[in-house]
């Protein structure tokens, strides 16, 4: 047997699937988590899909789509639709699409421990015709209920909703459904056409007119059908809930007048917490790395070997892990904003000021996640509606830093002494370059955003212990996977590249080295932004194919005193890798969402940028006869004061409008 598993966002549906098939894939309270399809067998032998969130089956965005053309053309035996008990009516919107179907399906009613009344599912069911089940996170005995439910749901046949009867309904069906469309009923071809789905018109070979000469020119039928039929099905069922008071008084400070310094406050106190807190277990794990280093040293074995393991291996991916800890702690900071629901607010709050630059609220989602990985976001930006939208959404999302430049900006600051704001500041750079990227973007192309935005407002919630600790595991493992491959990789071969030339074999030394005659090359177009070395030309090649390994590679080229002559210079490198063209994969993703070209553009965009903005810097702190921080801080503290005086007057604008919406 296989079953879908869907739903709208945010209702539980991941947390099922893993309850189901003994999995681990992440979840979070907040919207597009899922953005793909993704199927395993459960111990019954059932194979089972989790299909992305969606809110209706007329596809909006690209993670709808595909929720969308895997209902309606997929192979699978039964529907397993998951709905939140507190959000019965909304959630039931889509279900009627289902059933519109006349598809087996089964009705989850997920998160039963926090129902804010009494609900009577057996009523439920014997009125929708179909089985339903009551499900919690606590409660873990449901998983043999709701596969002995989807088995009961093949052996009956669905009860069609009485408003497909509807006389309007038929009168459209019969006049404009020419074409059968395989394994779709005329009843729900004849709502969707008449609610003016240009996927199922095409389908069905009707042509869409203009609203005035259309026969179905009232496109909120369907709608008033659905929830009439919705309100038929509830009374009685399920008490009406209203918004938890706690929910309230948090977001009259989330979403009042003090939105904005509040969010500034969370976000500045996730990179004190991340950079002060984690120096001193980084110091710790440096040394440790070092005496694992002496110990290698000790041994008899052929000199090159003992240079190859203390250096190339223990040094490279050493240098990389000994910052471990700030990015074990940014993973699990922004995933506590993800769990308790902040997240969202965020998303309606900035979906104004985001607007004035081409994108909407989903975009802070991928920008969040870009602190992690600069791929993961590119691949969150599926749900963001519009095409131009999304497109924009992926390209300008790689300024905004990764987990794996961070431990860059942390070695390069700790050595230089430099405080934890000189690592915001690269935030802050990024996210302003950003914005004036996508402004160019926007003003070339003369594109506006998607006026529609939808998001779920998930309530807040105490974070769970064990999801967050999950996600930020999932997410560190990844991080230490690619330390022990790419990096170890890269670390080996730079190691050989350095160590050996091109007519002496091993040197020793990385004077006369391959890399070093290679790089010498490339080098001089780096001398006005301060570090024209070839050494600093080699561990900027490296971080192309992961980040991580600029770290490693500066360590194997004997560190940060050899590779910078000054801290003005450490600071323009800072500048140009927090900008410089994303690694492989965050290209591929680009590419896969956008196509190859989207890809090769975005390289070279994001390399002129990077060089642009260490140029400015560097020549200013030359100009100056000013080695010290005191330039670029002065820039992220004027760009910072601009983006919050633009933010404040939109997000004020905001948060009235949701006030009234509340």
């Amino acid at each position: 047997m296989k079953i879908a598993l869907c739903g709208n966002p945010n209702v539980g549906k991941t947390t099922l699937f893993n309850r189901l098939t003994r999995s681990d894939e992440p979840v979070g309270n907040w919207h597009g988590v899922t953005v793909d399809v993704r199927t395993k067998k459960s111990s019954r032998g059932v194979f089972i899909s989790d299909l992305p969130g969606a809110y209706s089956l007329t596809a909006r965005t690209a993670e709808e789509r595909i929720t969308r053309d895997n209902i309606l053309f997929g192979d699978y035996d039964v529907i397993v639709y998951v709905a939140e008990v507190n959000n019965l009516r909304r959630n039931l919107y889509m279900f009627m699409q289902l059933a519109e179907l006349s598809k087996p399906a089964v009705l989850v009613v997920n998160m039963m421990d926090e129902a804010r009344g009494a609900i009577d599912l057996k009523l439920l069911s014997r009125r929708l015709g179909v089985p339903v089940v009551g499900t919690s996170v606590k409660d873990k005995s449901q998983k043999a209920s709701i596969l002995e439910a989807a088995e009961s749901a093949l052996k009956k046949k669905p009860i069609a909703p009485d408003y497909v009867r509807d006389s309007a309904v038929n009168q459209f069906s019969a006049a404009s459904v020419g074409k059968k469309i395989s394994g779709l009923t005329d009843a729900f071809v004849a709502l969707k056409i008449m609610e003016r789905d240009e996927f199922i018109a095409d389908k069905a070979g009707y042509q869409l007119k203009d609203c005035g000469d259309c026969c179905a020119c009232d496109v909120d039928l369907p709608a008033k059908l659905r929830y009439g039929y919705i309100d038929r099905i509830l009374s009685g069922v399920a008490e009406r809930s209203s918004v938890p008071q706690s929910t309230l008084k948090i977001d009259k400070v989330a979403l009042g007048k003090l939105a904005l310094p509040v969010f500034l406050f969370v976000m500045a106190a996730v990179f004190v917490i991340t950079f002060e807190l984690g120096k001193p277990i980084s110091a710790l794990l440096a040394g440790l790395i070092e005496r694992a280093q002496g110990l290698v040293l000790q041994t008899d074995m052929p000199p090159w070997v003992v240079a190859l393991l203390a250096d190339g291996v223990v040094g490279g991916v050493g240098a990389v892990l000994a910052f471990l800890p700030q990015v074990v702690l940014i993973f699990l900071l922004t995933a506590l904003l993800q769990d308790s629901g902040y997240m969202s607010r965020v998303a309606f709050l900035t979906d104004d000021f985001f607007k004035k630059f081409g994108l909407n609220g989903r975009a802070a989602f991928s920008m969040v996640l870009g602190l992690g990985c600069s791929a993961t976001a590119v691949l969150s930006s599926r749900g963001i509606s519009g095409e131009g939208v999304r497109r924009r959404a992926a390209f300008a999302t790689p300024f905004c830093p990764c987990s794996a430049r961070l431990a860059v900006f942390t070695a390069i600051a700790a050595y230089f002494g430099l405080s934890g704001f000189a690592v915001a500041a690269m935030y802050i750079l990024g996210f302003a370059v950003a914005l004036v990227v996508l402004k160019i973007m926007q003003a070339i192309r003369r594109e506006e955003s998607d006026d529609e935005f939808i998001m779920e407002m998930p309530p807040y919630r105490v974070p769970s212990a064990k999801r967050v600790f999950s996600v930020a595991l999932s997410n560190v493992l990844a991080f230490i996977s690619r330390v022990g491959s790419v990096v170890l990789g890269l670390s080996v071969i730079m190691w050989v590249l350095c160590n050996f030339s091109m007519h002496d074999g091993f040197t020793g030394g990385v004077e006369n080295s391959i890399m070093c005659t290679l790089c010498t090359v490339v080098a001089p177009i780096f001398a006005p932004l301060g570090f024209g070395s070839w050494r600093a030309t080699a561990a900027l090649i490296s971080g192309i194919a992961a980040k991580e390994t600029v770290v490693s590679v500066i360590g194997a080229l004997g560190g940060m005193g050899e590779v910078f002559a000054s801290r003005a210079a450490a600071v323009s490198f800072m500048i140009f890798t927090t900008l410089y063209v994303p690694c492989v994969a965050t290209l591929s993703a680009i590419a896969k969402e956008n196509g190859i070209k989207s890809a090769l553009l975005s390289a070279a965009v994001h390399t002129l940028v990077a060089y642009a903005c260490a140029l400015l810097y560097y020549q200013s702190a030359v100009w100056y006869a000013v080695d010290k921080f005191w330039v670029i801080t002065a820039w992220a503290s004027v760009i910072a004061v601009i983006v919050a005086i633009s933010a404040a007057s939109i997000v004020r604008g905001r948060t009235k409008s949701l006030r009234a919406k509340t």
